[in-house]
Parts: C-alpha cells; structure tokens; sequence
C-alpha cells in the first residue's frame, strides 16, 4: 500500500473533555514526535477526533456513495468515474480505486490504540475505564474502515500499527479479507463492556461510536462472515441476530414512524440513529447532498452539480408499497406519481411528503452510516437463512407498518430466496442512497455455493437499467469462475508505491 505517514498533532488541547463539534474540528498541524506528545487525555482526543474527522472525508470525497452504490442499481450514476465502473469499464488506473481515505482513518486509530494506554500513568484525570472506552472507539473506526475495504476489494493490506517515523516497513502484501474481519471481531469484543452507552450530549451520542454501533458493525460483520464463510455460515448468523438483538433490547434507539421518518436526514441525529458522521456549517463542515440529491425534476448535468438521479429500475420496487408509504412517492422518490428517469432523491432533498424542499443552505445535513431499521433488515435476513421465514417476515414488517405499507403475507413466503428477495427489496427502499446497495447484492450473490440462485439475482440486479451491450460486458466479466471480479481492482498508483501488493485476478492482465 502506498505508504502515509500519521503525524501527531502540534499542539495541546487545554481541556480534557469536549463536544463532538468541537474535536471534530480538529486537523493535524505540522509534526511531533511520540516522546513530546501523548502526555494527557486532550491529545487523545484529538487523535481520535481527527480518525472521525478523516471518515467525514470519506463522505465529501464520495468514497462511502460510490463504493456502496455505483455496481449496483438503486442510484444511477452520471459522474465519469463512476459511470465506467457502473458499466463494467473497470481499470485500475480508475481514481476511485484509490483506499487512502480509509487508510487515513486506520492510521489515525492505530494510533490512539498503541498510546493511549500510555497517558493513564501520565495524566490522573484519565483513567483506566476511560481508556478503554476510548479504545473501543477506535477499534470500531478501524474495524468499520477495514469492513468496507473488504466488502470493496476483497483482500487489502492489514496495517494494525501506526507510522511514526520512515523507520518502519509498511510494504505490507494483502491479507485474506476474512481473516482481517475474523482478527477485527476478536479485537474489538473485549472493548464493548467498556463502550459508552450514550454520551452527556446527543451529537455526541450519535456522532460517536457507542455500544450500539459497535453491536450494529459486528452484527453487519458476521452476516457479511456468513456469505464469504460460508463453513461457519450458522455460526456467524447467531451472532448476527444476537448482536441485533443487543441493539434491540437497549432501550436506547426505536423506529420512526410515519411523517417524521423524514427527521432521520432532517436535521437527523434521530432517535432512530445509531451512528452518523456530523457536519456544522458553524464550523465549516459542510457537504454538497443538496446538489448530489437534489434539484429539478428532469433535468441533471455534471454542470449544474447533480451526480445521482434515480432510475426507473427503483420504481419497480414501489409495487409492494401502500400509496401511504413514506418512503414512495414523496419519500425516497418525487412527490410524484409520473416515472422519471433523471430525477431528486427526495429524502435527501425535502422536509416532508407533501414536497416541500428544506428551507436551509447551510449544507451540513449529516451522513448515516447506521440506524435501528438497518438493524433490523439485518436480522431478519440472518433469521431467513437460519429457515425461520416466519419470524424473517415478522421482523420485515415490523419496518414496513412503521412507514405506512401493509403487512406481507406469510403464506407467500416459504422459501428462502423468496424471502431473502423480499428483504433485499426492502433494504433498497428504506436504505435507498445510503451506500448500501451494492454491498446488499454482493453479499447475497456470495451465497451462490449454497444456492445458484443468488448468483443470478447479483446478475440480474446489477445490470438492470444498463444497456443491452453494456449488461453483456458486466455479466461476461462476472463469472463464478473469476469471484474478484465481484470487487475493485487495486490502484495503480497503489501498486507502483507497494512492490509486494498484487492485483486482484480478474484484473491483472489489464493493464491501465
């Protein structure tokens, strides 16, 4: 991997305890060495607010967006990058092949995992328990960044020390992508006991990473586990349903119902959410949802900002939609019963069904990487796959009342792939743009040793809405035989910097 050096911070922050606002704020300022810094709870702090600091960036560099979204067929994709890999023109010279923003972030939380445990002796005011709860946040960033490199690439190199000088040799050659996921597990469990449950303050509660989002991350690991795993696939699926039900059980989160789902994105931090990276436009933290997301009707250019658009792929899932739902017309999709091709992504873009876009510009809406309705499209798909349909179904309709659609009946139901369909169908309308779509199909379409079947549907979804040429391309290069071609090949630029990094197979006789 191309090597990037973690500087500490230059200064000290005079405080111990902070907001979420505040140290997220936060950004490296020129160099220091280990033996000046780490003396005392702000610098840890600050270290750890800069790791979430440099996940924002994910967000606003489109990382998260296009990683999670661009194979797939929920959002369709104008902007030039993303479009050739949406229409299976895959090279590694491609920019958003690149994984240094989560790299950033693991630097960042290595760091905070090697020394903070060295400032309890230094400062009284920072505790053992306090540590560790710093710890587990850290672990969480570092195991949800490694998460999604390996959802994205498969194999990655598995960086679990920070660099701090040019003495050290990071030319690490890739890992198996399950063993990094299996080795994240195992490091950050011991840390949940120590896990904040809330925070005094709610942008930090949800800002933050508490017990419950590393439940949610370790329940999406082991279903994840369950697919690329697939000899400990029932194991993995217990754990699955088990971190849920922690989440569940807390008492802390539920389900928004009705109109106000539409508080999750607006102004978010909802009693739904689990974990969201925050944006201030008070402290120039903004992004550009409106103009990803939103605009007129009908009309989308790279020149007037708009990158996404919804396709007409989407509305074919609105069929299992009662007129009532928030989530159809008005909801995720215009305020509008006409089918567009090129249109707004509402949640995003307005404030309620009735089509009233946000009356703010401060562009500082945050970015949800979890809420409590993933947690439970989570278990009822792990519960699908252990053959309980029955309380799949349940679950599955639990979400759906709560945003105003009928009950599916059970007797329609009483195969797996009949109720994996239905799940996956649901998770594209309620997590719609969210960068979880893909990620949806591929791990499905990793269970097709133990149903052909699954393989087809990964097919079938990712070349919806494409072009007869272009969805011969995508299905040619997505053979059984060649799996790595169901992931991003590594960057050349990667390459060049890491002599023991080797290209993924399906792309290594491609040249640029």
């Amino acid at each position: 991997m191309k090597k990037t050096y973690i500087y500490l911070l230059a200064f000290v922050l005079s405080f111990s305890a902070v907001s979420c606002e505040d140290w997220m704020n936060i950004d490296p300022a020129g160099k220091q060495n280990t033996t000046n810094y780490w003396q005392n709870a702000g610098e840890v702090e600050a270290v750890l607010g800069t790791a979430y600091l440099n996940m924002r960036k994910a967000i606003t560099n489109k990382t998260f967006v296009y990683w999670g979204e661009m194979r797939g067929n929920g959002l369709g994709i104008i902007e030039g990058s993303a479009y050739d890999i949406r229409n299976g023109n895959i090279l590694p010279s491609n920019s958003l092949c690149k994984w240094e923003d989560m790299y950033n972030v693991i630097g960042m939380a290595n760091s905070v995992i090697k020394y903070a445990p060295t400032v309890v002796e230094k400062d009284a005011s920072f505790n053992d328990g306090e540590m560790r709860s710093i710890l587990a946040e850290a672990y969480f960033l570092r195991a949800f960044c490694y998460f999604t490199l390996v959802r994205t690439f498969r194999d990655v190199p598995y960086v679990t020390e920070p660099y701090v000088n040019d003495d050290a040799d990071f030319w690490l050659p890739k890992t198996d992508g399950n063993e990094i996921l299996r080795s994240e597990i195992a490091a950050i469990t011991p840390y949940i006991e120590y896990a904040k449950e809330f925070f005094p303050e709610e942008v930090d509660t949800k800002g933050r990473a508490t017990r419950w989002a590393i439940y949610t991350l370790l329940a999406d690991m082991n279903l994840w586990l369950s697919a690329s795993d697939a000899s400990n696939a029932q194991t993995y699926l217990q754990n699955c349903v088990n971190a849920c039900d922690a989440v569940i059980n807390s008492g802390r989160v539920g389900l928004i119902a009705g109109s106000e789902w539409f508080t999750n994105f607006y102004p978010g931090n909802s009693n739904e959410s689990i974990f969201e990276l925050q944006f201030s436009n008070a402290l120039s933290q903004t992004n550009s949802f409106m103009n990803w997301f939103g605009g007129t009707q009908d009309v989308i250019s790279t020149a007037n900002g708009r990158y996404f658009y919804t396709s007409a792929i989407s509305y074919m899932r609105l069929a299992s939609l009662a007129p009532t739902d928030v989530r159809g017309a008005g909801g995720s999709y215009p305020a509008t019963t006409t089918t567009y091709n090129y249109t707004t992504v509402w949640k995003y873009y307005g404030s309620d069904m009735q089509g009233t876009v946000r009356n703010d510009l401060e562009n500082d809406q945050n970015w949800i990487i979890y809420r409590l309705a993933e947690v439970y499209l989570m278990k009822a798909e792990a519960l699908a796959l252990q053959q309980d349909f029955s309380g799949a179904i349940d679950i599955l309709n639990d979400v759906r009342i709560r945003a105003g659609s009928d009950e599916l009946q059970e007797t329609l139901y009483g195969n797996e792939y009949d109720v994996i369909t239905a799940i996956l169908d649901e998770r594209a309308v309620e997590l719609f743009a969210e960068g979880k779509n893909w990620y949806d199909l591929l791990r499905t379409g990793l269970r097709y040793e133990h149903n052909p079947n699954y393989q087809d549907l990964l097919l079938d979804e990712c070349t919806n809405g494409l072009t007869s040429i272009s969805a011969a391309l995508v299905r040619s290069k997505m053979k059984r035989n060649i799996p790595y071609s169901w992931y991003l090949p590594i960057s050349t630029s990667e390459l060049e910097a890491n002599p023991n990094l080797v290209q993924n197979p399906a792309y290594a006789n491609l040249g640029n």
